[in-house]
């Protein structure tokens, strides 16, 4: 899904989104001075909203771009009472709370209720009417059982995966850091790409082309870092391939949990760190149950 795709749901379903607010759609990127807002309301006390949509995890600097169209709008309507509100799929504690401080409403947006809600209305996200430009899905079943196969985890605070793996710029080529299992993981393993957090599980299906060196990520992928320390920094990684994206239909901690044979793979027992193995036999239940026919 495109961040164009949560607008669009929020702009026609806000119901479904904002309960018992009685949201009535002005319109969406509605103008204001050289800006444009996502989409803005008015509620059932007449008052207008600014609903400002992100996908992935809510930026640092989304707030002063929220707060401008507020200006812009006050400066329109100055007699008019103007409220805000920010939606991410992930927006970090910390942040929600120093915006909610100061008076911008903060909505977290997680995957599987915005797709529950799209399923609800028939809607089909943006990029999935466009041509899949990873590995087809029927050709999942040629891919032979890899000597090792690792999970890879992204941590939001850290890192925003969602948008990485929805940008065209980095495509399917993409680096990984590499913490543990150093002298272990190598050039031709599998890797599944995991997040961390409320919405855990595994979000692509990747194949691992070096063995771990000292690399820089390009600038494409550097612009994800939320922890800026890692920004612009030689680290121990491997580079990879998506095989399989499935970022708008994860897997999910809780149904592989439930699935016999994996609830006791290794991230399981021991979830801090970035890079955990699998065992042969849980990556056979994996890609039998999920890619083999997940589409």
């Amino acid at each position: 899904m495109l961040e164009k795709d949560i607008e669009n749901l929020i702009a026609k379903y806000p119901d479904e989104f904002f309960p018992s607010s009685g949201f009535k759609l002005i319109g969406q990127q509605i103008r204001l001075g050289k800006c444009f807002a996502d989409i803005i309301f008015e509620d059932k006390f007449n008052r207008k909203v600014i609903v400002e949509v992100k996908r992935g995890i809510l930026s640092r600097d989304a707030s002063g771009q929220v707060t401008e169209y507020y200006g812009l709008l006050k400066n329109e309507q100055p007699d008019g009472f103007v409220e805000l509100v920010l939606c991410a799929n992930i927006i970090p504690a910390e942040r929600k709370k120093f915006l909610e401080t100061i008076g911008i409403e903060c909505k977290e947006l997680g995957i599987n209720s915005i797709n529950i809600i799209a399923e609800k209305y028939n809607y089909q996200f943006i990029d999935a009417k466009q041509k899949n430009k990873t590995i087809e899905p029927e050709l999942i079943a040629l891919i032979p059982e890899a000597e090792r196969v690792w999970i890879f985890q992204a941590n939001p605070n850290r890192y925003d995966v969602l948008n990485a793996l929805s940008d065209d710029a980095i495509g399917p080529n993409m680096h990984w850091t590499v913490n543990q299992h150093i002298n272990e993981i190598a050039k031709g393993h599998l890797a599944l790409i995991w997040l961390s957090g409320a919405e855990g599980g595994i979000y692509a299906l990747t194949e691992i082309t070096s063995n771990p060196q000292l690399l820089n990520v390009t600038n494409d992928e550097d612009k994800y870092w939320v922890d800026t320390s890692y920004n612009n920094k030689e680290r121990l990684r491997v580079k990879m391939r998506v095989l399989k994206n499935i970022v708008n239909k994860p897997i999910y901690r809780n149904e592989l949990k439930a699935t016999i044979g994996l609830e006791n793979i290794s991230i399981f027992r021991q979830s801090q760190g970035t890079n955990f193995p699998l065992t042969n036999e849980e990556w056979r239940i994996i890609k039998d149950k999920y890619f083999n026919h997940k589409t």
